[in-house]
């Protein structure tokens, strides 16, 4: 009996061979999601700049799943990482460090006041000994702002909101927080509201971009190969 050693790809097959038949016995593969939500993303930043300006439902549609789906895959890459790096047999961290990210994987190690998913980033570069990134830095910043909208998006508040008044000297921006949050990130105008001048296909390109770059410099850090291809190769190279 002989089995090939597992690719790439998370498959092993075992093969018998009996004399002169050869016969495939067992097939087991791996499934892991935070790369195919990375793609997924991607696809819907792609559809809503095709999107036509009169087709405001589909652009909505494309734009909130990018946005949404980029989160999950830092969420996803947040799992797997732990998981997969506390059980794997060839982790390229420590036993000593094995052991803290099983227990961070069991909530052990997880502080009483809830951190969200960049901050636990953060805290498995501590437990592995690597410079945590800087929250008040890129590209902690803008994934946090995709983290923002992203929660606007998947727990919405009705709420209404001024579109337009007479005095050309108002500022229509200042009235809503996750405008002011995004305005410097999307070039908003002084009449921009939510949701209508924040979901467009810049909107999802930013989303797509920013989440990529923050878990890119994540992986650089700890040095721990994600088994995934993390270069920027999004809208022809652009990071």
């Amino acid at each position: 009996m002989k089995k090939p050693p597992v690719g790439r790809s998370g498959s092993s097959v075992v093969v018998v061979t009996d004399g002169e038949t050869t016969r495939v016995t067992h097939v087991e593969s791996e499934y892991r999601f935070a790369f195919g939500l990375k793609n997924s993303a991607r696809v819907m930043a792609n559809s809503a700049r095709k999107i036509a300006e009169d087709e405001s439902h589909a652009l909505s549609a494309f734009v909130t799943g990018a946005v949404i789906l980029s989160y999950s895959f830092l969420e996803a890459a947040l799992n797997e990482f732990i998981h997969l790096n506390a059980t794997a047999e060839k982790s390229p961290l420590t036993s000593e460090q094995r052991a803290l990210v099983a227990a961070m994987a069991r909530e052990e190690l997880r502080p009483q006041r809830r951190q969200n998913t960049l901050q636990l980033f953060n805290t498995l570069l501590r437990l592995i000994g690597k410079q945590e990134l800087d929250e008040r830095q890129e590209p902690f910043q803008s994934a946090n702002l995709v983290r923002s909208l992203r929660n606007l998006l998947v727990h919405p508040v009705p709420g209404r909101v001024v579109t337009y008044v007479e005095d050309p000297d108002s500022n229509l921006s200042e009235q809503q927080q996750i405008v002011r949050q995004l305005r410097g990130a999307l070039g908003l105008h002084r009449d921009a509201t939510f949701p209508w001048d924040v979901l467009n296909s810049r909107c999802a390109d930013w989303a797509v971009q920013s989440c990529e770059r923050f878990f890119r410099d994540f992986a650089e850090t700890s040095g721990v190969d994600p088994g995934f291809i993390t270069e920027p190769l999004y809208l022809g190279g652009k990071a």
